[in-house]
């Protein structure tokens, strides 16, 4: 089975968000910037100890509602711009209630987990709407938590830890094959930890700020030798495990044969063919 994930930062970047709005200013006047809040004349963001707040922006939008759509949208932009990403003027957006509370939902699914990356606490600070001769432009004030966006960062990033768990010495430069074919599909296996270490994956998850970890276990099952030809018998187990949400990805399970003129050689024929078909199935 394949791993079904997106590489990292496709075209778009999309947003789900369950928020809450902080019961928010709403102005309709005619356009005069002295009339504006002064958070409005703000072009990205405004930095808090704990917080960021974007500030979003629409003009000339036929109604006072597609005004506050259009600005909630733009603001949602710069939250992706500042993880380095690049977003479309026209992708979908829209808000729906659930359960008495609200979700928005722009652009495409993220890269890293194949799922949409979540905004979980947002919070939509103020809002201000003007008109503009015919039309109304309109500004709103988004907050983020820093440890949401922190969070966000990691998926974006896609970096991951890796653990190897084998007393074959062969092993450890034969699994590394698989790290260039992890990267292309946006898990970047960038940490080694001790196999030891990895028993609590609650705790890995809290302490790593990772978004990936691979666990890997190698044993020789069979050795033998007949008229000086070395056979190896090896199992390869795996598990690919999302830290963001405490879910295994894929998993492994091979057992792989090897045959050589030396036992080293015949244990490292052995991994390889097994770490070349988790390759196929990444790949």
């Amino acid at each position: 089975m394949k791993i079904r994930l997106i590489v990292v930062l496709l075209s778009a970047l999309c947003f789900v968000a369950c928020g809450t709005a902080d019961t928010p200013q709403h102005n309709s006047t005619p356009a005069t910037s002295a009339d504006r809040p002064a958070w409005t004349n703000v072009a990205e963001k405004i930095e808090k100890s704990d917080v960021v707040l974007f500030v979003g922006d629409s003009s000339d939008s036929s109604s006072e509602e597609d005004a506050a759509t259009l600005a909630l949208q733009n603001a949602f932009s710069k939250v992706s711009n500042s993880f380095g990403v690049a977003v479309k003027s026209e992708f979908d957006s829209h808000q729906v209630e659930n359960n008495g509370e609200y979700s928005y939902a722009i652009g495409v699914k993220s890269s890293v987990t194949g799922k949409q990356i979540e905004v979980k606490n947002y919070h939509i600070k103020d809002k201000y709407i003007e008109r503009h001769g015919r039309g109304y432009n309109g500004f709103v004030l988004v907050s983020i938590p820093k440890t949401e966006l922190a969070r966000i960062q990691i998926e974006v990033d896609g970096f991951g830890l890796w653990a190897l768990n084998s007393e074959l010495p062969e092993s450890a430069d034969k699994i590394r094959a698989l790290f260039p074919v992890f990267n292309k599909k946006g898990i970047k296996l960038n940490e080694k930890i001790d196999f030891e270490d990895t028993q609590d994956i609650a705790r890995v998850a809290m302490e790593s700020h990772k978004a990936f970890f691979l666990s890997i276990e190698i044993t020789e099952t069979k050795a033998e030798e007949y008229n000086g030809e070395f056979y190896s018998v090896v199992q390869l187990k795996a598990e690919l495990f999302n830290l963001l949400t405490k879910e295994t990805i894929e998993r492994w399970n091979i057992e792989s044969k090897g045959a050589a003129y030396s036992a080293k050689d015949a244990r490292g024929i052995a991994i390889s063919k097994a770490v070349q078909e988790i390759i196929e199935q990444v790949e």
